[in-house]
């Protein structure tokens, strides 16, 4: 079988013998003209042939110098919205325009590299690696992204500037073409994304569908209660627990937070209110006696015992709260004593932290204290537990949850403000993604509506935690389509503390998107994803004997 080899970088000798047979033909035509007199029409046929074949090499010389143009060119591609809601399908993702990489492709690079004068005059030009769309740009096509890939979850990987957040900006555009439900989460707070999500949905005649929370914006924030959203009690002091930091000596602590938060929420929920971390930040600084009154009411409600209840928490000389929920907590007790009906092991288990010993009860929810401060500190007080009744209103007078957000297949848009308040803004974005985790796990269990829920999540290692593996896990049977980027794979890691917690994660995720990325560990692990091709290349050698 006969093997050739050939190589874009060689000298352009087409454009040699163009030049060379042009001359001759040249020369040629002026001896025959003026030396020997023959006629023009006659000079004509005789040196034609000349002429012929210099146009010949000069088209074979032409394509190779614009391939080499090619390689050096950097454009940027603008579409308006009418530009891609023309390319918006309802079964894929329109992504740009380029080719399918094969072997040749990777020939072609290989072989620049070795043209040590030619590869440093291209990235002379600081414009980075435009060799990589050069060699393909005559098979240039649009690139389309089908759905039945895209929903097994999409990794986006790439360093800072290599066009994350402009591929993310053309993925929430034709979401919002195709009706599609979507929640972006930013830890950093682009504002050129918001502003771009905000433009479209107000172009396309949607604006109240689109809102958006950020703690640094407190006159336009909406306000999202990260609680609102619940099947059980216990669901919210699973949520919130999560964002208790693991302690190395085990988890006695978290645990008992998690019990009293249990306590906390239940007690909310039979005062007939709905519940906001503002509830747990007064049980812990103000004591458990104000929740009780309120819980021990409802319950007696409940039963048909409240004027019963009320006589009973009144009685003595004008008792204070803390002395009215110890006379409401001891009837409680005697009339389920006689009563195992009315017996109830959430009120009993209320009942025994307000009678703890108040130091011990301190020290052990000591890990929960700060987390609670954080998210109820300055203007999260009323952006993240927001109350109509206790006055804490946003200034945009915006409150919305993430459900109706799904149910009216709208947009919310979340920032962070990681750069700011880093410790802050992680612990909402963890709250976050367990309020959306027990969405879809509700969407899960009482079934959905068709199409998807898009969930894109930028710079995930500031987020990264159970709630999130949960959904990359789970959340497809439920509908639920999720972007995840990120800038190295180690991020991950050093965020969870947990190589299995991080491979994990990515291992969740089906298809990926690879953009530039400088970490040699994550080129390493991203490349040994793609097989190995053969590479053609000449030696020269010489030997004696």
């Amino acid at each position: 079988m006969k093997l050739t080899y050939d190589t874009d970088y060689r000298p352009n000798y087409e454009l040699m013998l163009a030049l060379n047979w042009s001359i001759c033909g040249m020369l040629c035509a002026l001896m025959l003209s003026f030396y020997m007199q023959f006629p023009l029409q006659l000079t004509a046929i005789m040196t034609g042939g000349f002429f012929a074949i210099a146009a010949y090499q000069a088209f074979f010389a032409r394509k190779r110098f614009e391939r080499l143009q090619k390689l050096q060119r950097q454009e940027r591609n603008f579409l308006t919205l009418e530009e891609i809601a023309e390319q918006t399908r309802p079964d894929s993702l329109f992504l740009g325009r380029g080719f399918e990489w094969t072997i040749g492709h990777a020939q072609h690079v290989a072989d620049l590299y070795r043209d040590h004068e030619l590869l440093a005059s291209i990235k002379a030009r600081r414009q980075g690696a435009t060799f990589l769309h050069g060699v393909g740009i005559a098979q240039e096509d649009r690139i389309f992204f089908a759905d039945d890939e895209s929903k097994g979850h999409v990794h986006i990987i790439g360093s800072t500037g290599t066009g994350k957040t402009r591929l993310i900006d053309l993925i929430a555009t034709q979401c919002a073409l195709r009706g599609e439900p979507l929640i972006v989460i930013d830890p950093k707070g682009d504002q050129e994304l918001k502003n771009n999500i905000e433009a479209v949905y107000s172009r396309l005649g949607r604006g109240r569908d689109f809102t958006f929370f950020h703690p640094g914006y407190i006159e336009e924030s909406a306000a999202i209660n990260p609680l609102a959203s619940r099947q059980r009690s216990s669901e919210l002091a699973s949520r919130l627990a999560a964002v208790i930091p693991s302690s190395p000596t085990g988890d006695v602590f978290k645990s008992f937070s998690q019990n009293a938060l249990n306590g906390i929420f239940y007690a909310v929920e039979m005062s007939k209110t709905n519940p906001t971390i503002m509830d747990v930040q007064r049980a812990l600084s103000e004591g458990f006696a104000p929740l009780c009154l309120r819980a021990l009411e409802g319950w007696a409600y409940d039963n048909g015992l409240l004027g019963e209840m009320r006589t009973a928490m009144s009685a003595g000389r004008k008792p204070n709260d803390d002395r009215k929920a110890e006379l409401g907590a001891l009837y409680y007790q005697e009339i389920s004593a006689r009563d195992k009906a009315l017996d109830s092991a959430e009120m009993n288990n209320l009942i025994s932290l307000l009678l703890h010993d108040r130091d011990h009860f301190k020290k052990m929810v000591a890990s929960l204290v700060p987390v609670v401060g954080k998210l109820c500190s300055g203007p999260l007080a009323t952006l993240f537990s927001p109350d109509v009744e206790a006055g804490r209103m946003p200034k945009s007078g915006r409150v919305i949850s993430l459900k109706q957000v799904i149910d009216t297949r709208g947009a919310c848009y979340i920032g962070l403000d990681t750069l700011s308040d880093p410790d802050v803004g992680r612990a909402i974005g963890q709250m976050i993604m367990a309020d959306i985790a027990s969405l879809i796990g509700k969407k899960y269990n009482f079934g959905r509506d068709k199409g998807f829920i898009n969930i894109i999540v930028d710079e995930a290692s500031e987020v990264a935690n159970e709630q999130l593996i949960q959904l990359l896990n789970k959340s497809r049977g439920a509908g639920v389509r999720m972007f995840v980027a990120t800038q190295t794979l180690a991020d991950y890691e050093a965020r969870t503390g947990s190589a299995a917690m991080a491979g994990m994660l990515i291992g969740n995720m089906n298809s990926t998107i690879m953009l530039r990325t400088i970490d040699p560990e994550t080129q390493n692990a991203l490349s040994d994803r793609l097989p190995e091709v053969p590479i053609q290349y000449v030696m020269k050698t010489t030997a004696s004997s």
